[in-house]
């Protein structure tokens, strides 16, 4: 089953191209990787299939529906999360709290049944405390769940991200270098992690990653951008000996 499609999308910026008629398939339950030099234009894709940016030409779609141009919220509800590079956790907010005010997309009361606590919201506020732990738990954070985010160590930092992104229950998820400045041994944990997700969540997966052996570790496919153009498109294997590929990451062709 075809989870996520894109047909030549193009994104300009003025005069200039981030990204050039990039197309991609993403079949369920796979682990597909985006990769490339600095300024490839990788999350510039992350930014059109999830709604900041409208693309310029092209489309997307998410199960077969177009959902070219909806809004990011939208998106979201439509069963994509993402996660960022940089960690944009509630700081200040302990670990229940930041996955609490991501259950909150799923509520269906409105204003008024929120405000003067009408059943249907308190049962429905008890029952996204109650998945919020469970999530934690599943996680792994159950042990630190009333501490503040910002006082987790790096790794549980980025495993509180993912288990906020996957309290809007999604079916895809999106992940942007979630092994970025982290050490050997927690992008170790980390790799292992994603893969569990992703069976256990019955998740697909995209994600922009640098460190390598994250990639060709858990990757079933990969794909290759350089300067907003995509040059390689393949399993780990056929990546690794792919000339272009070799060329964009070295600065030197094969017969130099």
């Amino acid at each position: 089953m075809n989870m996520l499609r894109t047909e030549n999308i193009t994104m300009k910026f003025g005069g200039v191209t981030a990204v050039k008629d990039f197309s991609l398939n993403i079949d369920k339950g796979e682990i597909v990787a985006l990769i490339g030099p600095n300024g490839a234009g990788k999350t510039t894709v992350f930014n059109m299939i999830t709604g900041v940016y409208k693309p310029t030409s092209g489309k997307i779609f998410l199960k077969d529906k177009d959902i070219t141009g909806y809004r990011p919220d939208k998106i979201t509800s439509f069963g994509i999360a993402r996660t960022f590079q940089n960690i944009r956790l509630f700081k200040e907010l302990s670990v229940l709290d930041n996955v609490l005010i991501a259950n909150h997309l799923r509520i269906k009361s409105n204003f008024i049944e929120a405000i003067v606590r009408l059943p249907k919201y308190n049962r429905e506020e008890r029952e996204m405390h109650e998945k919020s732990i469970e999530l934690i738990k599943r996680v792994g954070l159950l042990d630190v769940i009333h501490e503040k985010s910002s006082s987790l160590p790096y790794g549980k930092q980025r495993r509180l991200e993912i288990a906020r992104a996957l309290a809007t229950n999604p079916s895809i998820l999106l992940l942007d270098e979630p092994a970025a400045g982290m050490n050997p041994k927690e992008t170790e944990d980390l790799t292992e992690f994603i893969k569990e997700i992703r069976d256990e969540f019955d998740l697909t997966i995209f994600m922009i990653e640098h460190h390598m052996q994250v990639v060709m570790g858990i990757s079933d496919r990969i794909y290759v951008l350089d300067y907003g153009v995509t040059i390689a498109e393949g399993n780990p294997n056929e990546i690794q000996n792919n000339p272009k590929v070799i060329e964009a990451y070295l600065g030197v062709s094969e017969d130099a």
